[in-house]
């Protein structure tokens, strides 16, 4: 049976592709999306990375699309989808249309993909994204047939991957028998799960939008009111994405980590404070706190002070972590 684990994001793209039982091939590209007539001539194209620069080309309703691409890419007066109806969008649509084109496949079994914690409790937007999903798809590459789609909460997906890829005797008995809290920081939204002895806890699972797009318009803001020029968070969103420890900013380097950690303190405050709310009425003790999402290792400090004597631990490669696990939901 051929598997696709799909995560929409708001700033990236993953994808996780593969016979069930196997190890997936896992895709991660940027998520921006918008008409091709609004994507910036590339020059000196050919150089090292240039195929994992090249958009991928959709059509949606007779117009071409380019997606899978840095979304500051495209010219000033396109303004990106970031709002909770996001999977209503054509900008997603074209995101999936994307996805289906880089696996490669012609017919898929099963797509796992998932929703904001706050969503997927809402029967409405599961079937609205089933319904998007399933059938057959007309891309460049020829037509793709979708036979069948699961939506789950976001965490869900840290979660089951931490339980195929630990190994330590303690973790595994911590992830068996205690609770766990997963925290799932994206982009628009902050989500967290809370599992007990393998349990999910939908009443004590939620969501909070003092995500990463506040993180990185806060910082923005910061570095272009101490060295000049304009806030760019767009550009910071491509550094971050990239690994980069400087920041160029009107001719000045700007070192991201001290930054971004001292922005993420400000901004996760508000959202583990919401999140400490909705753990109220839980009798029972967080044991064990996992941290996926492009965020998560920005939010880990403030977390380990909010559950003492709670293990924590940063998915490998955080920001697929949800497909990982959506993948092993299947297999």
């Amino acid at each position: 049976m051929l598997v696709m684990a799909l995560d929409v994001g708001y700033s990236n793209l993953k994808l996780a592709v593969g016979q069930a039982g196997a190890t997936p091939r896992v895709i991660v590209r940027p998520a921006g999306a918008a008409p091709a007539d609004r994507l910036g001539e590339r020059l000196g194209g050919g150089g090292p990375g240039a195929a994992e620069a090249a958009p991928v080309i959709v059509e949606i309703r007779g117009r071409r699309w380019a997606a899978g691409i840095e979304p500051g890419r495209f010219e000033a007066g396109w303004a990106r989808s970031l709002h909770e109806d996001y999977a209503g969008t054509d900008a997603y649509l074209a995101l999936v249309l994307a996805a289906l084109v880089l696996t490669g496949e012609s017919t898929i079994d099963t797509v796992v993909t998932g929703l904001p914690v706050s969503q997927s409790q809402d029967p409405r937007r599961r079937e609205a994204l089933r319904a998007l999903l399933v059938g057959t798809h007309d891309t460049s590459a020829g037509p793709v047939a979708v036979r069948n789609v699961r939506v789950l909460a976001q965490p869900v997906g840290a979660y089951l991957d931490l339980v195929w890829s630990a190994t330590d005797p303690a973790l595994l008995d911590r992830i068996a028998t205690g609770t766990v809290l997963v925290l799932d920081a994206g982009f628009y939204s902050f989500d967290w799960a809370l599992v007990v002895a393998g349990d999910l806890r939908r009443s004590a699972s939620g969501t909070s939008l003092e995500a990463m797009s506040v993180l990185l318009e806060r910082a923005a803001k910061r570095i272009a009111d101490d060295h000049g020029g304009k806030s760019v968070p767009l550009g910071l969103e491509a550094a971050v994405r990239a690994g980069k420890a400087t920041f160029l900013q009107a001719g000045h380097a700007v070192a991201l980590p001290p930054l971004l950690e001292s922005v993420a303190r400000e901004v996760s405050t508000v959202a583990l404070e919401t999140l400490r709310q909705s753990l109220r009425r839980e009798h029972t003790n967080i044991d064990l706190v996992v941290l996926a999402g492009g965020g998560g290792e920005l939010y880990g400090g403030a977390v380990g002070s909010l559950f003492p004597g709670a293990s924590v631990v940063v998915s490998n490669h955080p920001v697929a972590a949800n497909v990982r696990g959506f993948f092993r939901h299947v297999a």
